[in-house]
């Protein structure tokens, strides 16, 4: 399997190289996407906005060492605190939408990332876009609530804290009904904030509620909430529920009649993750069964074939497609449960010289950074990924005791300090002409393991 991939990746990587998660991220260069897509692939409309965001792109010049080593634009700790400022200090007033739009059905004003994935570069949404006025709750919101409790862990920031509190009651209380096959899971699709839609159709996905369900007991252990952790049992209860002979889940599926829309994701270890988690909390091993059927299939399947997609949510199926954000957490993992004699190590550092094989390039301009792909359907160094990956290098240098796999690690973290503007954002790369809520808050997120390596 694995030399079959290998003959079709130059392929793919000629396609991705036009395409991207959606018709609102096309750079100029893109101007061969419409004759590689499928119809139903191709925006209805034009996706240009009416902001010249490439003439207001800032790209700062570029600071090195004598030693010729790429130097932070600004120090890890102001990068975090001003992409913090941006989501918390008068972000509506750089909101250039309706603010009715924002408006629930309760009354209340919410904040636009709750509707919103993307934006253009001034806060305007884009006006034709096919993914114009859709966000997805179960996986962005789940970083939102991650990021802002690693916040409130790191510096007492209580706005922090209370944002991830109002972010997760709304998910709770937009969840699946509880008397369906799927039940009180959060929706991964909101298109007009009406759930599922996009390319989720009726569905959801299983694998995104497992990772809202740690993000919910991430809160509950910050804020001592009991409701949260009911809520991330009642997805684990679900998940069990529903877990196939396999140790599987479909990628996509309908909540009510369980049809499957989309089969396949590699995106398990979250499950895993969360029925330990679970039983940990418990004091009992009633999830233990479910964890080891999906473990076994994962160690015996995407750890070994590397067949690590299937995992975001506006991209169609591919079956030459891969990714690496769940495989990055699959080395987590490896790391936290390696002994001397399991081969986990072995194993972690098996998956991250095939994440540097398949989606790293060295950077023109900020050498020797290196920077990450999304993947090969949306084949862009991105700061959130390629932050995520030097995240995982650092700690593969802190139990290898690698000095230069730090410093790699370290002049990744160092490169990405340069997404952030003047006003604060941080953008998801240099050539992108939408700006991500995902991804400003994924550089916070993951820029918070260097803060001790300055």
């Amino acid at each position: 399997m694995e030399s079959n991939f290998k003959l079709v990746l130059v392929a793919v990587i000629m396609l991705s190289s036009t395409m991207c998660k959606s018709p609102s991220n096309l750079n100029k260069e893109d101007t061969t996407l419409n004759s590689k897509i499928k119809d139903e692939e191709k925006p209805k409309h034009s996706s240009k906005g009416n902001y010249d965001w490439e003439k207001n792109m800032v790209v700062a010049d570029r600071k090195h060492s004598a030693a010729g080593m790429l130097l932070p634009l600004q120090s890890y700790e102001e990068t975090i605190k001003r992409g913090v400022s941006f989501l918390l200090d008068d972000h509506l007033k750089w909101f250039k939408g309706s603010t009715e739009i924002l408006i629930d059905e309760n009354g209340q004003t919410q904040m636009p990332w709750l509707y919103y994935s993307n934006l253009q570069h001034n806060g305007e949404p884009f006006p034709n876009a096919i993914d114009r006025f859709i966000s997805y709750p179960a996986f962005h919101h789940s970083l939102m609530i991650k990021t802002f409790v690693k916040l409130f862990n790191y510096f007492d920031d209580k706005r922090a804290l209370n944002e991830a509190i109002k972010l997760a009651d709304w998910n709770i209380a937009h969840s699946t009904p509880n008397d369906v096959a799927y039940a009180n899971m959060p929706y991964s699709t909101l298109e007009e904030k009406k759930p599922g839609g996009f390319r989720d159709g009726s569905g959801i996905m299983p694998d995104k509620a497992a990772i809202m369900a740690l993000a919910y007991i991430e809160l509950y252990k910050a804020s001592n909430k009991e409701r949260f952790l009911k809520a991330a049992e009642a997805i684990g209860q679900s998940l069990a529920k529903n877990q196939r002979a396999n140790g599987t889940w479909p990628f996509r599926v309908d909540p009510k009649t369980k049809k499957v829309i989309e089969d396949y994701t590699s995106s398990v270890i979250y499950a895993v993750i969360l029925f330990e988690n679970l039983d940990e909390l418990n004091k009992n091993d009633h999830y233990k069964v479910y964890r080891d059927r999906t473990w076994e299939w994962l160690l015996n399947g995407p750890i070994k074939t590397k067949e690590f997609r299937g995992f975001y949510e506006d991209i169609l199926e591919s079956t030459e497609g891969r990714t690496n954000y769940d495989c990055l957490d699959v080395i987590r993992y490896l790391l936290a449960n390696r002994t001397d004699n399991n081969g986990y190590l072995e194993k972690a550092l098996e998956l991250n010289a095939w994440i540097e094989e398949i989606f790293m390039d060295k950077i023109e301009g900020f050498e020797p950074a290196e920077g990450i792909r999304e993947q090969l359907q949306c084949n862009y160094i991105m700061g959130i990924h390629s932050l995520n990956w030097a995240s995982v290098l650092k700690e593969l240098a802190e139990t290898s005791s690698d000095e230069k796999m730090m410093e790699r690690a370290k002049q990744t973290a160092n490169y990405v300090t340069y997404y952030l503007q003047p006003d604060n954002r941080i953008v998801v790369g240099f050539q992108f002409n939408a700006w991500w809520y995902s991804c400003h808050t994924g550089v916070i997120l993951y820029l918070l393991d260097f803060i001790k390596q300055e």
